[in-house]
């Protein structure tokens, strides 16, 4: 009986199986990494789309802050020049007239920059490829930091230090009484019988504070003691305004970036 045994033919590969199966393993990891990074170019697109129309957000909730923050300080620079041309041009200062149109106030700039910090914070600025774009936002932000660092630390710090002392040692009693009547009618829903003394509420004590808010008395200086005071006032007075004026232009150069960065990016970015 004849058995066939099979036939087995070792046939070798050339060079040219070899090289197309290397040549397809490498399209093939090469369209992989092509089509991660695809991938990512999108998403990085897509959140910067997403970032940059929240920058718009904030940007024009600061420039509206900014306009806001700019008329009252022009207000306050015109009280506070009335108040020196009046010690300028008088001998004979009324203290309650003088104290009553002074305001008391600042208004601070805290700018809402929360998109921006959190595109530095995160790393996310490098989805913007656009680099006139990219500077534009720095150069905004940068001038949102000034504005901002001159109203609350320049300004803040003055008024709440050599401004306050000084204004404070001049003050009359019943410009303090006004001011004291005033807080005290804002806190009224704040402050309860739990949280005062109990001794500290007398009929005496009601009976002061309403004859308080009956005071009308007024303060004069004149001659020698007028000039005391224009001597510590003026000073505090002018350094206020120069102040104003300076965190004004802060705030323009930060309306002027911010304006011109929105205007960008409408033109520019889809």
């Amino acid at each position: 009986m004849e058995v066939h045994h099979p036939h087995h033919n070792n046939h070798s590969k050339n060079w040219k199986e070899y090289f197309l199966e290397f040549f397809m393993l490498f399209l093939a990891v090469s369209l992989g990494f092509l089509a991660e990074n695809i991938r990512e170019h999108y998403v990085e697109k897509e959140r910067a789309k997403e970032l940059i129309v929240q920058l718009k957000s904030d940007i024009r909730s600061n420039l509206f802050l900014i306009d806001s923050i700019v008329q009252r300080d022009k207000n306050l620079v015109f009280e506070l020049d009335s108040a020196m041309v009046y010690l300028g041009m008088n001998n004979i200062i009324d203290l309650d007239s003088l104290y009553s149109n002074l305001p008391p106030n600042i208004f601070r700039f805290i700018g809402k920059n929360d998109t921006y910090n959190q595109m530095k914070s995160s790393g996310s600025l490098r989805y913007i490829k656009d680099s006139v774009l990219l500077n534009k936002i720095l150069n905004y932000a940068n001038a949102c930091t000034s504005a901002e660092t001159r109203s609350t630390v320049a300004e803040g710090e003055y008024i709440a230090s050599e401004f306050t002392n000084t204004m404070n040692a001049w003050m009359p009693k019943t410009e303090a009484i006004r001011r004291f009547l005033k807080d005290r009618s804002g806190i009224g829903s704040v402050v309860s019988k739990e949280s005062v003394s109990l001794s500290l509420i007398t009929p005496k004590s009601v009976e002061f504070v309403s004859q308080l808010s009956r005071m009308n008395d007024k303060r004069i200086v004149k001659d020698i003691d007028a000039e005391k005071l224009k001597d510590a006032i003026l000073p505090v007075l002018t350094r206020r305004i120069s102040l104003l004026v300076n965190t004004t232009r802060f705030l323009g150069r930060a309306k002027e970036s911010g304006e011109d960065l929105l205007n960008y990016i409408e033109k520019n970015v889809e």
